[in-house]
């Protein structure tokens, strides 16, 4: 299905990005500002997003920016959900392409609620005082003349 297919109703759209690692900390707020102004330059209305965090990348990418290729293994990774007539999606896509800060992104069509899980704290379940008591059985000691007779059945079984 094409986007041009689906209609001018405004859609939700969500797009993950990795902006490259050679920007400086103090630059990425801008960085991340300039996305956001492609978005709403478009007539984008924001719904949610996650700022980004240097991590490693699972494997090496490769940008070709100013022709110059440069191979990076550590990348800023954040996100936008937002919404926007399709007919504008397609020109944010275009902008983000050319971005030469921008060393891969992904642009999903999405739903507004929040599709994240909440993290769940594991908590040790501990069995009720009163159900391990039935359970348990009262050993008495043995004699040293049973254990011996114990002893002697099993050697001899």
């Amino acid at each position: 299905m094409n986007i041009e297919d689906i209609g001018n109703d405004p859609l939700v759209y969500e797009v993950g990005f990795h902006i490259i690692p050679i920007i400086v900390e103090d630059d990425l707020g801008a960085r991340v500002t300039a996305i956001r102004d492609v978005i709403e330059e478009h007539k984008g209305k924001m719904i949610a997003d996650e700022y980004p965090k240097h991590l490693d990348l699972a494997y090496p990418m490769v940008k070709i920016a100013s022709n110059k290729r440069a191979t990076y293994h550590s990348a800023y990774f954040g996100w936008m959900k937002f919404e926007v007539e399709p007919k504008d999606a397609k020109a944010i896509q275009a902008k983000l392409m050319a971005d030469d800060n921008i060393l891969r992104f992904i642009f999903v069509k999405t739903v507004r609620e929040n599709t994240m899980v909440p993290k769940k704290i594991f908590t040790q379940k501990r069995p009720d005082e009163t159900k391990s008591e039935e359970k348990r059985e009262i050993i008495t000691p043995m004699s040293e003349e049973e254990l011996d007779k114990t002893i002697e059945e099993l050697v001899i079984a």
